[in-house]
């Protein structure tokens, strides 16, 4: 220890720096020592019913021993009630983006995360950001800064995953993502249902006389997504012959200049386009497209702005709050654990609205 001295012509003081803060003790620590998972120690520690009087009084001990200290943001969220008087449930979860704030993927996943955490609030729950682009936090570290501030519960945001996120303990958590985001088998995910979205579809076009459909699909939709739609779309073919089936999908790649596309519509004429996503307006523009009229244009999942009213199905609130609910549930049913780990798939059906661009 080095000892500073501070003279003046009239005192002589003697400073001492304080001792090194010592680390907290972390949920994660105990339920090493007592051999149970992290969401038992913290149902433990809250003196829940759920967890056996005997196990609760061996992690209170052993929490004691170590010197754990409650974080002061959970004992606040312990003394939250609903609206109807009683205790809530509550505990901390995070949402990770892979992607700075100002990428196109975190603006789309915006929408998702705005009813994700309203919907977590309801429940009790905290929600932190956690921006982990650029390999940012190595993947120890993060599940570290994550259990030692008593985080439970993930969800992944959309966008381009570092390498090292496999290294990653996600089974530690409870951890929701989308179609969009595959990076471990302990991962629940939550998808627009697109086989109910193009039967939607097709039932209400069944009216048209147009029998020339086009289908169109970003280059960068997951393969199992493809393979619903796909299968969705040549099986509402299939069942209505009188329509045309030869047509090849196109694959849309974001940025493009629009001559592929033209070239496309071109050669093919559709009378009707069925699209994955939403397509800015200027792409079709600059492949000569126009909407509603000679060409008829109803979009599989819509889930950002734009300056043209699209007619199609919207994801709007539900995916979000579908995704708040399965994560509450996860973590509520301690379903933390690999070896206990049941994964699923869960669809949220989108909500038709009537756009500019079917028409009358």
């Amino acid at each position: 220890m080095i000892v500073k001295v501070e003279r003046t012509d009239q005192i002589r003081e003697r400073v001492t720096p304080p001792p090194p803060m010592t680390k907290r003790v972390t949920l994660k620590q105990i339920a090493e020592a007592c051999g149970v998972s992290i969401a038992t120690v913290s149902y433990a520690l809250r003196k829940s019913s759920h967890i056996p009087e005997s196990t609760r009084t061996r992690i209170q001990q052993t929490a004691e021993r170590l010197g754990y200290r409650p974080d002061p943001e959970l004992a606040s969220l312990a003394a939250r009630k609903n609206r109807s008087g009683k205790l809530g449930f509550y505990a901390s979860v995070a949402v990770l983006y892979p992607n700075p704030e100002s990428s196109r993927a975190t603006r789309l996943f915006a929408t998702h995360s705005k009813h994700f955490k309203e919907r977590m609030q309801d429940y009790g729950c905290s929600v932190s950001d956690f921006q982990v682009d650029s390999n940012r936090y190595r993947p120890a570290r993060l599940a570290q800064i994550l259990h030692t501030r008593g985080i439970r519960g993930i969800l992944l945001g959309w966008g381009n995953w570092p390498d090292s996120a496999s290294e990653f303990p996600w089974h530690e958590f409870a951890v929701v993502s989308t179609e969009r985001t595959d990076l471990s088998e302990s991962i629940d995910k939550v998808s627009m249902n697109h086989f109910h979205a193009l039967d939607d579809i097709f039932e209400r076009l069944d009216h048209w006389s147009h029998q020339r459909y086009g289908l169109i699909l970003h280059d960068d939709c997951p393969p199992e997504t493809r393979s619903l739609i796909l299968g969705s779309y040549y099986a509402n073919l299939f069942e209505r012959p009188r329509l045309e089936s030869s047509i090849p999908p196109y694959a849309y790649h974001l940025g493009e200049d629009g001559s592929s596309l033209r070239k496309w519509y071109r050669a093919y004429q559709p009378e009707v386009i069925i699209s994955h996503r939403v397509i800015e307006p200027a792409m079709f523009n600059a492949a000569g497209i126009q909407f509603p009229k000679p060409t008829r244009l109803v979009v599989i999942e819509i889930d950002e702005s734009s300056p043209v009213a699209y007619t199609g199905l919207y994801t709007e609130g539900e995916l979000g709050r579908t995704i708040a609910t399965l994560l509450a549930r996860k973590m509520r049913n301690d379903e933390v654990e690999a070896g206990r780990f049941r994964k699923r798939l869960t669809l949220v059906n989108g909500i038709w609205h009537d756009g500019e661009t079917l028409g009358d």
